[in-house]
């Protein structure tokens, strides 16, 4: 019986892979292309490479890079933003060989602060020791922005639960602590005569009526500015929405003796807009001017209409003003001058993006007699709204 001779197995196709003699002259030119900021550093603190984006961002003018120490030759990010040099990550990378990430705050190349993160991965000889240290930092500032803004929705969406259920705990009992106070009312002033401790009493009560409903206001209001509103536009009042946040705020402005001036113009038109983005725009911006004065002052909010087809609202303040190197970052997100742990500095980069979708501009200024002010136009129709007659 004749057999077929065994043919040989064919080879396993082999695994894709990058032809590295191909590649090598474009390796210079691929590193450059990238949106990171590419630095490579040898154990020395030397540094041996780095892309176009690295030295746009953190490099030192025209100076040469390569060759030098790396904290001398580029702004460093870990130093720009205040690590100790016994806590460099890349330093850290060469102890551990193991690939590290950092988080940091640093300004870029105009001053203004951006969010980073940045990885840092040993590369390691034949010897299991670390020879280089790749860095790639990347610009995450719009995405922290939005996961803050988020945040801040979610912590808002969460008090307007809370304060829906406060709200209704406080309201009952003042219901029938109202429809007392007016019963009694009603008795003492059909009695009252000539006896002077009736008529005290009849006063007492009004005033106590008076604060009751101020109250019942209060948490409306409450609830008001703290529920999730819907993002459907609809007309809006400006003169309701900043005397509602002036109402809200009355207390702390009183604890600080800051007194509130309301300019509202009469039969202002209502706007075209969202409900929620116009308070929250009211609050950032009252809220700024009152913490402004911690010792006093006097806050101004005016209200004008400006031709037919816009309202304008103006608020200051008569603190410190913001200091000329501030004007051209104050709008930019966790950029904030407050001490650590008083603020995001997300509230006036917030407020500019809500006023632009609004369709209107904000801008800052400096008052001539001290203090600041913030100036907001806003089209009455809105952007995509019904057609003004």
């Amino acid at each position: 019986m004749s057999r077929n001779p065994r043919h040989p197995a064919s080879p396993d196709p082999a695994p894709h892979r990058f032809d590295l003699d191909q590649i090598h002259p474009l390796l210079p030119q691929l590193i450059d292309s990238l949106g990171d900021a590419v630095l490579v550093v040898d154990g020395q603190q030397r540094v041996v490479a780095a892309n176009r984006r690295y030295v746009e961002v953190f490099g030192r003018g025209d100076a040469p890079i390569v060759g030098r120490i790396c904290d001398e030759a580029i702004r460093c990010p870990e130093r720009s933003s205040g690590v100790p040099r016994d806590h460099c990550a890349m330093c850290d990378t060469v102890a551990l060989r193991e690939p590290t990430r950092r988080l940091r705050v640093v300004p870029d190349h105009t001053g203004a602060q951006r969010r980073w993160e940045g990885t840092f991965s040993p590369v390691r000889d034949a010897s299991n020791a670390v020879t280089h240290v790749v860095e790639v930092w990347r610009d995450v500032s719009e995405r922290s922005d939005l996961e803050s803004q988020l945040s801040h929705s979610e912590r808002l969406a969460s008090l307007g639960v809370l304060a829906a259920g406060v709200a209704h705990e406080i309201n009952n009992p003042l219901a029938g602590i109202l429809a007392g106070v007016e019963s009694l009312e009603r008795t003492l002033v059909k009695e009252a005569g000539e006896d002077p401790r009736t008529r005290e009493a009849a006063d007492l009560l009004r005033v106590l009526e008076r604060e009751t409903r101020r109250i019942r206001d209060i948490t409306d209001k409450l609830m008001l500015l703290a529920q999730p509103h819907s993002d459907a536009a609809d007309w809006v009042d400006l003169n309701r929405a900043a005397g509602d946040t002036l109402h809200l705020l009355r207390y702390q402005m009183h604890g600080q003796g800051v007194a509130a001036v309301e300019l509202f113009e009469a039969d202002l038109p209502h706007l075209w807009g969202t409900e929620i983005g116009l308070r929250s725009v009211c609050m950032n911006l009252i809220m700024n001017a009152v913490q402004a004065m911690p010792t006093g002052g006097t806050l101004t909010v005016r209200t004008s209409q400006l031709g037919k087809a816009s309202v304008a609202m103006e608020i200051a303040d008569t603190g410190p003003g913001i200091a000329p190197q501030h004007f051209e970052r104050i709008w930019d997100p966790f950029f904030t001058t407050k001490p650590t742990g008083q603020g995001t500095g997300l509230g006036l980069s917030i407020t500019q993006r809500v006023v632009t979708r609004l369709g209107g501009t904000i801008r800052a200024e400096n008052r001539k007699d001290g203090g600041a002010r913030f100036i907001m136009e806003l089209p009455i129709g809105g952007p995509g709204g019904p057609a003004l007659g």
